[in-house]
């Protein structure tokens, strides 16, 4: 195990909890948060600190849970409830000590609820933070406490963010303004009639330029990326909101439930049905 001193894993994990126990166990830490990834084999962690655990554990399981191309699906356990990773090699184990995630959380709720694995998506952006966490912490460089203790700030409040359904994919920021505009316009105003041309305006240019210049930036047409941004609005509904399926779709901008639940299982494997059955609490 990399990077361990007990008296840093006291808020994480019991101390109890023996080397042996954690030897195949890549670990990087700082006193509010860890970063648990197996190192040599498949093993059961997150079950040996079920009952040991004074801290929030958000899993990250690997194998076959990506629910597209850019994003994942990970679980948030409340403290001394026990994940299920046992036998599961490909795995990220986060645990954030409670006090530190429950100050934060009352930012953004007037409460914080008991996770019982309840499952969320999360977007790549936060792995790519959590792996720049792992390697300033596995180098000690200059002043890492001060990057470390922020970069915690900042994976704590994307997790919550994520679990309220709030989550943005900072990926998907264009440098090239005209597309980020269009971008940005999408997202503010997702459920109405939006057209190719109405977008090619606000950047000045002609339809087949603006197609061009999205596609290479994004990977997508602009239709493309619109119906995606809808869908994952619909996400957040789904989740959030006791709304019939039907005034979902219109919601967001699509004209009919059937040309929602076509688009909607295409993208994520679900009909907006199972979807909410999945998520919702």
């Amino acid at each position: 195990m990399k990077n361990k001193s007990h008296d840093t894993l006291t808020d994480l994990i019991d101390r109890s909890i023996s080397d042996k126990e954690l030897e195949h166990i890549d670990c990087y830490l700082r006193p509010q948060m860890g970063l648990f990834i197996p190192a040599e084999s498949a093993c059961g962690y997150p079950l040996i600190i079920a009952g040991k655990r004074p801290s929030y554990m958000i899993l990250i399981s690997f194998s076959g849970s990506a629910s597209d191309e850019f994003h994942y699906n990970a679980e948030i356990m409340s403290p001394y409830i026990a994940g299920k990773a046992e036998g599961k090699y490909h795995y990220y184990c986060l645990t954030i000590a409670a006090d530190f995630f429950e100050k934060r959380y009352t930012l953004y709720s007037s409460e914080v609820p008991v996770f019982r694995a309840f499952r969320f998506e999360i977007c790549s952006d936060i792995l790519k933070a959590l792996n720049t966490f792992a390697f300033e912490s596995g180098k000690s460089m200059m002043n890492s406490d001060i990057t470390l203790n922020a970069q915690s700030e900042i994976i704590t409040h994307w997790i919550i963010r994520s679990v309220l359904g709030e989550t943005m994919d900072m990926r998907a920021i264009s440098d090239d303004y005209s597309v980020a505009k269009a971008q940005h316009y999408m997202e503010l105003h997702y459920g109405s009639n939006i057209t190719v041309s109405v977008l090619a305006r606000l950047g000045s240019m002609s339809e087949s330029t603006f197609n061009r210049r999205f596609k290479k930036e994004t990977g997508k047409t602009p239709i493309e990326y619109l119906i995606e941004v809808r869908i994952n609005h619909a996400k957040i509904m789904l989740r959030r909101k006791n709304l019939p399926i039907t005034e979902i779709a219109l919601r967001c901008g699509f004209n009919s439930s059937a040309h929602f639940a076509s688009c909607f299982q295409q993208r994520t494997g679900h009909t907006p049905r199972e979807y909410r059955s999945l998520y919702m609490e």
